[in-house]
């Protein structure tokens, strides 16, 4: 191209489409751009266009055009059409709401959305320049534009015709979604919805739908809700209609505006009676009288049966609406229409269930579909259906379609049927033999948790249950160790324990059984298995039968013989400590491996077991607050009913066996090592970290010492408060507790008393406390002189901490140094004052 002014776009597509290879292709592209960056520089306005249009094509190639960016705001300044109407095509292509340029835009926008006169006055032209000033405020308006530009759309909106209200209908909802909260502005100037005709109704509708589902137009739902009656006779005429309309597709009359009208008479009808019973008829007709064989019925119909079940319409209409998306179900052609219809059918049954029940049959065919998406569908379906009064029909149903199904879906199929036997079982022995039933066909997929929960389960049950629960597991375990077994972990689990704990009963039940039998057959799953959890239960399996069978002894000891070279820990360990028991402690070992008794199922989750130290005086009654309490603020526990013990020892180790660890009854008594109570990281966020505080081992001491004393000493009058009550203690040092209260006010000393024979150098206390709380800590010597005491005192604001006023909760940071050599200890104290 030599000549600048016979640039055309026809040529340049011929030009650019005769390329044969890409490096052609980019080199004709920078000629052109070359060529075009020199013309628009000195081009006329109609030549401009034309470079204008060639650059748009470029740009549609993928090619770099922000040079001509601002050519698109040249040609938004000409006076004439054609320029504008491609200035503002090229504003839509080449920038977006975010481009800098933009706000330059806005100006002339206001200037071409302003009307003067009366829209009959306006030429055509104008109008097609205020419409395509619309489209492009509809598509790359940014939040400013928007609040800038509103005002100008609504006046077109309001004052304009047919053709520029869609329009300035479509530029209000850009502004919506990008300004929510003018949405109540907006709703104020549709209060014609329905006055006109139908041509801009359905960018209308909308409007106020997109308006009435954001926060600040919910509030003018009410006001819309006097419109019912519009939107049911424009909704009739439609559905009535017989006459052929452009808008027609596939005999259903305009079905996108019935859409809309069936979306906007959901948000209206929702929470009003009143308003739903006039709704009532009208979904009726829609639903008796739209075909369903096309898709676009079908869409219709959707809308009409969840505009039923958002609305308070009555049992007939949503039976009616069930039985209408229950037909999708039966197409075989459309996988989208069944997962609508699987979808619906889920939501409508916190509804009305017993109609989506009816609809059981075929929703058990959908769990054979081809499609994955709708069989997890008609899965999750099937699950909700599930009462006490049909679980003894759909369960076995569940556990037939477990072995057929996919793999990928075995893992949601199980989980779902364990949930459903542990909630919906009828009886302990239907549980049991479900449960049972399940484990052989899950596999891998069956979880150890519900083995687990089914292990607690048969312990409380009959002799009867306990019989035919072991007899049905021997008998599947019994078969050949083969690939059936190699992936059965959760099964194996509750075989082995079983046969080994009611290997009595086995017997009985089993004619012809003997104990060298059950081992036979618990060795050879102990040895071929590969889990080492299923190693572990089957070497305890053995060592229940061995203690019970006399017969089975040499087959176990054989067994624990070859584990004892194991090279897993535990694996060796067992076999070892089995393999002395049987030899040298075997009335022991009968005693230690007798029948376990019933275990309580867990309902709720435990609180942690509170451990105090009590005088034996004061183990009669003592009100004591758990680390619950402390967190919760749930208010005081209930007294701690303690019987008196001839030995104060004695009883504080009962106590501490139950906590999982031991408390010393005297703060003069030796440290014993404890683990951290799993309370612990609640009192790390305090200072900002998670990780545990490593202490020396030499240190090691219980880190919370949740102590209710009542002091007997003599305290300042007004005030209560305990004093010399030991809060920790190590072999560096141990720390003391005195306190008392004035009003909501707290002080505490913690007097720690050296136990070295070094000095103690650069001591600091870190001390925090429970959020609602504030502690002040008061200036402290760096150095403790050997065997020498050092006071920290501590006020806290206990005023907040409405529901425990007079427990103090602390975790204390001591860092100190002993011959230059850092160390650190960390305890917690909560003090009943």
């Amino acid at each position: 191209m030599s000549s600048m002014d016979s640039m055309r776009l026809q040529a340049s597509i011929r030009l650019i489409r005769q390329c044969k290879t890409t490096e052609e292709e980019r080199s004709n592209v920078k000629i052109i751009s070359a060529q075009l960056r020199k013309g628009f520089a000195d081009a006329k306005p109609y030549i401009r266009v034309r470079y204008m249009l060639i650059l748009l094509y470029i740009r549609m190639l993928g090619y770099p055009t922000e040079f001509a960016h601002m050519e698109v705001l040249k040609l938004l300044s000409q006076t004439d059409f054609s320029g504008i109407r491609i200035g503002y095509l090229s504003l839509q292509l080449l920038f977006n709401e975010d481009h800098e340029l933009l706000t330059l835009v806005e100006n002339r926008m206001l200037a071409h959305l302003s009307i003067n006169g009366s829209c009959q006055s306006i030429s055509y032209e104008q109008l097609c320049l205020i419409g395509i000033s619309l489209n492009a405020s509809a598509n790359i308006a940014s939040e400013d534009m928007c609040r800038d530009l509103l005002d100008s759309i609504l006046r077109l909106f309001q004052n304009s015709p047919q053709q520029l209200r869609s329009k300035a209908a479509l530029a209000a909802l850009r502004v919506v979604r990008k300004v929510p909260d003018q949405a109540g502005y907006i709703l104020e100037h549709c209060t014609d919805l329905f006055d006109g005709n139908n041509e801009s109704l359905m960018c209308v509708l909308t409007l106020v739908i997109e308006c009435l589902q954001s926060d600040a137009g919910a509030n003018m739902i009410g006001t819309f809700r006097k419109h019912a009656m519009g939107a049911v006779r424009v909704l009739k005429g439609l559905v009535l209609s017989s006459r052929i309309t452009e808008a027609d597709v596939s005999g259903i009359t305009d079905p996108f505006l019935q859409a809309k009208l069936l979306h906007f008479m959901r948000i209206i009808g929702a929470g009003s009676e009143v308003t739903s019973e006039a709704l009532n008829d009208v979904l009726a007709q829609v639903i008796t009288n739209t075909d369903a064989t096309h898709n676009v019925g079908s869409a219709v119909l959707y809308e009409c049966v969840r505009t039923i079940n958002a609305i308070e319409s009555d049992g007939g209409l949503r039976t009616l609406a069930v039985n209408t998306i229950s037909r999708f179900l039966s197409s075989v052609k459309d996988n989208n229409l069944r997962f609508v219809g699987l979808q619906t059918l889920l939501t409508y049954s916190s509804k009305d269930f017993d109609a989506v029940v009816q609809h059981q049959a075929i929703i058990l065919e959908c769990l054979r579909d081809t499609d994955l998406s709708i069989r997890r569908r008609a899965l999750d379906l099937t699950v909700t259906l599930i009462t006490a009064n049909n679980v003894r029909l759909l369960v076995p149903d569940l556990i037939a379609y477990m072995s057929l199904c996919s793999e990928e879906m075995k893992s949601d199929v199980a989980r779902h049927i364990c949930d459903v036997i542990d909630t919906h079982y009828p009886s302990e022995m239907w549980r049991v033999d479900y449960s049972i039933r399940f484990l052989k066909v899950a596999k891998q997929f069956a979880p150890l948790d519900f083995a687990r929960r089914l292990l607690v389960v048969l312990l409380s049950q009959t002799k009867d249950v306990q019989t035919r629960a072991v007899e049905a597991l021997w008998e599947e375990a019994s078969c050949p160790f083969d690939g059936r077994h190699h992936a059965r972990k959760a099964f194996l689990m509750v075989a082995l324990w079983c046969i080994g704990e009611y290997v009595e009963l086995l017997l009985d039940a089993v004619k012809g059984l003997t104990g060298a039998d059950v081992a036979t057959c618990l060795s050879s799953l102990t040895t071929n298995t590969t889990f080492t959890l299923i190693k572990q239960y089957g070497l305890t399996a053995l060592m229940k039968v061995a203690t019970k069978c006399p017969d089975a002894k040499p087959q176990a000891m054989a067994t624990f013989a070859s584990n004892m070279t194991s090279m897993d820990c535990e694996l060796q360990q067992r076999a070892c400590e089995y393999t002395s028991l049987l030899v040298d402690f075997p009335q022991e070992a009968v005693f230690s491996f007798s029948q376990m008794p019933a275990i309580a199922p867990k309902t709720e989750a435990v609180k942690p077991v509170e451990v105090v130290t009590l005088t034996e005086m004061q183990l009669l009654q003592e009100t004591t607050n758990t680390l619950d309490d402390l967190f919760n603020f749930d208010g005081a526990s209930k007294p701690a009913q303690l019987p008196p013990t001839r030995d104060s020892s004695s009883t504080m180790v009962a106590l501490s066996s139950q906590a999982g660890s031991l408390f010393s009854a005297c703060c003069d008594a030796p440290p014993v090592p404890q683990r951290a109570p799993s309370n612990a990281n609640t009192f790390d966020d305090l200072f900002g970290n998670s990780n545990a505080v490593s202490v020396p081992a030499a240190c090691e001491s219980p880190p919370v010492a949740d102590r209710s004393i009542k002091s007997e000493l003599a305290s300042p009058k007004g005030s209560r408060g305990v004093t010399g009550v030991c809060a920790f203690n190590c072999s560096d040092f141990k720390v003391l507790l005195s306190g008392r209260m004035e009003g909501s006010i707290i002080f505490a000393d913690l007097v720690v008393q050296s136990n070295l024979n070094e000095a103690v150098e650069q001591l600091s206390f870190s001390v925090a406390t429970l959020r609602m709380c504030t502690v002040e800590v008061a200036p402290l010597p760096s150095t403790m002189m050997p065997y020498g005491v050092a006071t920290q005192q501590l006020k806290v604001d206990n005023t907040q901490n409405t529901a425990n006023p007079r427990t103090l909760t602390l975790r204390v940071r001591i860092s100190y140094a002993v011959h230059g050599a850092p160390r650190e200890q960390m305890f917690e104290v909560s003090q009943t004052l």
